[in-house]
């Protein structure tokens, strides 16, 4: 494996690494093999957020699969790629019960555009606009580790006698705009007619509402001082963060996101009216109309 290391950064010598880490390691499921090889990305992705979220505890080793390579055409962050995989995989006996299938968007997509989001509120004045924030936190290459993380996941989910590195190879064999349309159908559950979103307003308000959840959910909302406090019990509410559903930056994000997916699919340009309450579509409509600008 020193060897490998020192090769540097493409997709033959992380897949050459990680067939080396399943050959090393017969017998033990790919849920266990994804979360060992977390430990090879960055510190960040070997946190306790991380125990929690995917139910097993890595600690980190070293870097060798951090760095961007090209994976279906696009350039991909690995790293970031592996650690948002690891809370898609379902863990052996759980499959649907796992906490996998509430939190890998908070680890994965809503995650990159909540943190973005986060940070602007806290530093705007560092910032030129929130879009500045979402373009360095919610890059391209964080958003194509996001849907290789959920498209290699499923093909691994479904078929347990895949191997990771055989589904990284599948994936990599196919064309990206295949990946976009599996993705904005498996996970959004979107129609795609005459090469355009069908119900635009639909996916952005399963958007925007990950993301709302997601900040809801975040360090600073003080849920964890709430769970703690829980435990001790000397429970403490957390303060409510007053986040209003059809706020400028709660747009701008799901607006990111669906950017990236209808550009990347090659997808026609969308203008609609989003829903005011992303629960509740036949209630009423924000006044603003967004454009989402396709190819």
């Amino acid at each position: 494996m020193a060897e490998l290391r020192a090769i540097g950064s493409t997709l033959d010598t992380f897949i050459q690494f990680i067939q080396s880490c399943e050959q090393a390691q017969k017998g033990r499921s790919t849920y266990e093999i994804v979360n060992r090889l977390r430990g090879y990305t960055k510190a960040a992705y070997t946190t306790r957020s991380w125990t929690i979220a995917t139910g097993f505890s890595q600690k980190f080793i070293d870097g060798t699969l951090d760095g961007n390579v090209s994976l279906a055409g696009e350039i991909t962050d690995f790293g970031h790629f592996i650690a948002a995989l690891s809370d898609q995989i379902q863990q052996p006996g759980f499959q649907a019960a796992d906490l996998t299938t509430w939190t890998a968007d908070h680890t994965a997509w809503a995650g990159d555009i909540g943190s973005a989001i986060s940070t602007y509120r806290k530093q705007s004045a560092q910032f030129a606009s929130v879009q500045a924030v979402l373009d360095r936190y919610a890059s391209d290459s964080d958003q194509s580790a996001n849907v290789a993380a959920y498209v290699v996941g499923l093909a691994l989910n479904l078929n347990d006698q895949f191997s990771l590195s055989q589904a990284i190879q599948q994936y990599n064999s196919l064309p990206y705009r295949d990946h976009i349309e599996q993705f904005l159908r498996s996970r959004f559950a979107v129609s795609i007619v005459n090469n355009t979103i069908d119900d635009p307003a639909k996916l952005e308000a399963q958007i925007r509402k990950s993301v709302y959840t997601y900040l809801q959910l975040s360090p600073e909302s003080g849920i964890l001082q709430f769970i703690k406090g829980l435990f001790k019990g000397k429970p403490k509410l957390p303060e409510s963060q007053n986040i209003d559903w059809g706020s400028a930056d709660l747009l701008a994000g799901s607006a990111h996101l669906m950017r990236y997916l209808v550009q990347k699919g090659n997808l026609q340009t969308l203008t609609f009216q989003p829903y005011q309450f992303p629960d509740l579509p036949n209630f009423s409509r924000l006044q603003e109309t967004l454009m989402i600008t396709g190819k």
